[in-house]
């Protein structure tokens, strides 16, 4: 039998939907969070900021290396005070003239290579504001995930609290239940309806903090976020670290403490002259009177001038002084800022593992007992096996699981997206299972 080429078409696409598939499982980001961090990187008004503090800082390179404006001057030379007149002293003349400084050799690169250092920092700075407000947008995202989970779990717990309700009017109807019962199985229903009412209120708070962060109105609605779901934490802190060395609040410090290399550099050249080199031309205008029949030429003159530093210890040495200082400040920025990262880091990861152990703890024991001792017990309480006191301690244990477990998983996620942060990248996740 011949084969259709079609069916190893068909099968390619299938293995490359289950391959995206896997790649998109739970361990990514929903695709809804990563068009809510792309439009939030392109209007957020604080990259916008830091986008052009960069773009200026780059524009400040051209000018740092370019010689300063050349000088012209219009004089009027050895004009007499008695006659004030153009043609009666040879000396008389209209000069123009023209001058240009030059910088001792190596100025000009030092400066320049000082605003290179600078803008490469402002670069940095950017790009570590974009991986802020990333962070920002995910630890939104999972907190409006977890409020909107909490009220889906809130109305049905709500939704057991009025079976329960019509359950106690029946038994105290027939004689099997007291008022008493009525009355609290009342109260916990109202207590529901007011949790579904703060569970809103965090709805909307959130709601407008990711509408704020893509520089929309609050009010602005949103798609429903996915629910976070448990997945395994396998990074060690040694492996982030490792990739941290290239976060760019670090290579931003970095770039400092070059640009104060080349400060200092530039420091230490004013112990050497500048040079001045200037051209001038003289008008003279044909005598007048006894001088008449005298020749007078016009004039053109050269000078060269340089600037003595002499004044070494209170101009050339405090200034050398002062850039070696702020080379000295920029590194134990550097250090201390590597030092507090490591501690950061320390931190979420032995956050993240104590998260990930409760998370299985509950996902895979506390929550399930919880649940089926609730079912049970709101079976028993209709056959009157169990009292209202067991029935509602079943109840709001159950509850208050779904609860901490939906609680944990954000913190996971909110904590991991701060992990990633520290690190300056996205870190490899794993999807499905259990963590």
């Amino acid at each position: 039998m011949r084969r259709s080429p079609w069916l190893g078409l068909s099968l390619l696409l299938t293995l490359t939907v289950l391959v995206a598939a896997s790649l998109a499982g739970p361990g990514s980001l929903p695709p809804d969070l990563e068009a809510l961090i792309a439009e939030a990187q392109a209007a957020n008004p604080e990259i916008r900021e830091r986008s052009a503090l960069a773009k200026a800082a780059r524009e400040r390179i051209r000018p740092a290396g370019a010689l300063d404006d050349p000088e012209f001057a219009f004089v009027l030379k050895d004009l007499p005070t008695d006659t004030w007149a153009f043609n009666r002293d040879p000396m008389t003349q209209k000069m123009v003239e023209l001058s240009q400084k030059f910088p001792f050799p190596g100025k000009r690169r030092l400066r320049a290579e000082v605003a290179a250092a600078e803008a490469k920092a402002e670069e940095w700075v950017k790009r570590d504001k974009v991986n802020e407000i990333r962070t920002r947008v995910i630890a939104a995202y999972w907190n409006l995930a977890w409020a909107q989970a909490s009220y889906d779990l809130t109305a049905k717990s709500k939704g057991l609290w009025e079976q329960v309700v019509r359950v106690a009017e029946t038994r105290y109807g027939v004689g099997q239940g007291t008022q008493t019962e009525v009355l609290q199985a009342q109260v916990e229903l109202g207590s529901y309806l007011d949790k579904l009412l703060t569970w809103q209120q965090r709805q909307e708070s959130w709601r407008a903090v990711l509408n704020s962060l893509r520089n929309r109105p609050p009010e602005e609605p949103l798609p429903r976020p996915r629910a976070p779901s448990p997945r395994p934490f396998t990074l060690t802190a040694p492996r982030i670290l490792e990739a941290a060395l290239e976060r760019p609040q670090l290579q931003a410090l970095k770039a400092q403490i070059l640009k104060q290399e080349k400060a200092r550099e530039l420091a230490r050249k004013d112990y050497y002259p500048d040079v001045t080199l200037g051209v001038a031309y003289g008008f003279k205008e044909r005598l007048r009177g006894p001088l008449a029949e005298m020749n007078n030429p016009d004039m053109f003159s050269a000078k060269i001038m340089v600037n003595l530093p002499i004044w070494v210890g209170d101009k050339i040495k405090p200034r050398l002084r002062e850039e070696e200082a702020r080379q000295s400040a920029a590194q134990e920025a550097h250090q201390a800022a590597w030092t507090t990262l490591q501690a950061a880091v320390q931190d979420r990861v032995a956050r993240l593992e104590r998260l990930s152990r409760q998370i299985r703890l509950y996902d895979q024991g506390l929550l399930p007992q919880a649940r089926q001792a609730a079912d049970g017990a709101l079976a028993a309480y209709q056959t009157g096996m169990v009292s209202f006191q067991q029935l509602h301690q079943s109840q709001i244990a159950a509850y208050s699981a779904e609860l901490t477990l939906v609680e944990y998983l954000r913190d996971f996620e909110e904590t991991w997206a701060e992990l990633e942060f520290l690190a300056g990248r996205e870190l490899p996740r794993q999807g499905g299972g259990r963590p």
